[in-house]
């Protein structure tokens, strides 16, 4: 650092003999600055594993372009601690985390990278990945006393899907692009994305996400032996972005759907949200499946995927009242019910303000359905005409 600035300081003098007037001299200096900033220091290859965090996005503006540098390194360092502890702390002890400043953060870091890059006089905009010393956040974490839990699961294969009219197709709005724009190698969950086979119709993608187990047997051949989940993610009349996945993921049989609003007309911005969140699912359910005491991996039988069920409980189908005080702990339970393992093909059948009526497939007892919502901070009791499904 010493050495970059008294060349800095060299160029001022020389541009001064030269005869430049003094805000050139400071836009100059300002791209020399730019460009010692990006010198080998931080082009460090950053070596894979739950401790590293690829493709972070940064968008930051400040007083000048090095100050908007020097801030979004600091933020993407936090942020990708934050995604690392989450990584490598089971569910249950989420809250525990502790609160770290960008400095505390900065001080775990053991390499930076810079993907791709641009600024302008007060702006920075990068994709960078960020790697984490390990010893130092596992100190970190025991010295709170805070489980670690660094098992990946074995690793799927991700189909993203946009249906236009009665056409299949591989990208719109971003949509594709958005996944290829995750880390998808570094998590819980590891993934490769696939491309849609030749001739794949919409019918058999609409088989699919309706749970046929033909159609994706059928669809699921034309991969590897990775299980295959297919997520379909388009804008929508009336500023909103569905997303739909169905297939199997590593802990067993899976199909959500949700639907969130628009910010304007940003729907490549609402691909991004809507395939972060999706992997999310995936990499939850995980997560909840290993740290669930007496838990199993999921089997995938021939023909078709199936979560791994005890003899003789068939699966069955749950209707409950969900009980909340608002909106958003409503958002909050239907988020944490789709990490249960279990349970699929979560429906709304109403909602109101402080009730929703749901309905669900379960593969098991309803002993051990309510064991598994207990383990994830639900009581599951039985009401007057259905069961009744609160948050602790």
């Amino acid at each position: 650092m010493g050495g970059g600035l008294a060349e800095a300081g060299l160029v001022m003098v020389m541009l001064g003999r030269w005869g430049f007037p003094v805000g050139a001299h400071r836009r100059l200096l300002l791209g020399f600055c730019l460009a010692l900033s990006a010198l080998p220091a931080e082009a460090e290859a950053v070596a894979d594993g739950p401790y590293a965090v690829t493709k972070l996005e940064v968008d930051v503006t400040a007083k000048d372009a090095v100050a908007a540098k020097a801030k979004a390194m600091a933020e993407a360092e936090r942020r990708g601690l934050e995604i690392v502890l989450r990584r490598v702390v089971p569910c249950k002890a989420y809250a525990q985390l502790p609160g770290l400043e960008p400095e505390q953060a900065e001080t775990l870091v053991d390499g930076l990278s810079i993907r791709k890059e641009q600024y302008s006089t007060t702006r920075y905009i990068a994709s960078l990945d960020v790697s984490f010393n390990e010893q130092a956040v596992k100190q970190l974490l025991a010295s709170r006393g805070i489980p670690i839990s660094e098992t990946q699961a074995p690793s799927i294969s991700i189909l993203p899907l946009v249906i236009e009219g009665n056409r299949v197709k591989s990208a719109g709005e971003g949509w594709r692009q958005a996944w290829l724009d995750l880390d998808l190698t570094n998590g819980p969950t590891p993934a490769t994305i696939v491309q849609p086979r030749p001739g794949l119709d919409v019918g058999t993608v609409r088989a699919v996400l309706a749970g046929d187990a033909g159609a994706y047997a059928a669809l699921q051949a034309g991969y590897s032996d990775a299980p295959l989940v297919v997520v379909v993610g388009q804008a929508v009349d009336g500023g909103q972005f569905t997303t739909r996945i169905a297939g199997a993921d590593s802990v067993g049989r899976i199909n959500f759907g949700r639907t969130d609003a628009l910010d304007g007309d940003e729907a490549k911005a609402g691909a991004r949200e809507a395939a972060a969140f999706a992997l999310a699912i995936l990499e939850n359910r995980w997560k909840v499946m290993q740290s669930a005491a007496g838990s199993e991996p999921a089997s995938y039988e021939e023909g078709g995927p199936a979560a791994k069920t005890p003899p003789g409980e068939p699966e069955r189908n749950v209707v409950a009242l969900v009980e909340f005080s608002g909106l958003k702990q409503w958002q909050e339970i239907r988020a944490r019910l789709m990490h249960v393992p279990g349970i699929q093909a979560l429906e709304i059948n109403s909602l109101s303000a402080r009730t929703a009526s749901i309905t669900f497939d379960y593969a098991g007892s309803l002993g051990r359905l309510q064991k598994e919502l207990g383990q994830n901070g639900f009581s599951f009791e039985n009401g007057d005409e259905n069961f009744v499904l609160r948050a602790r």
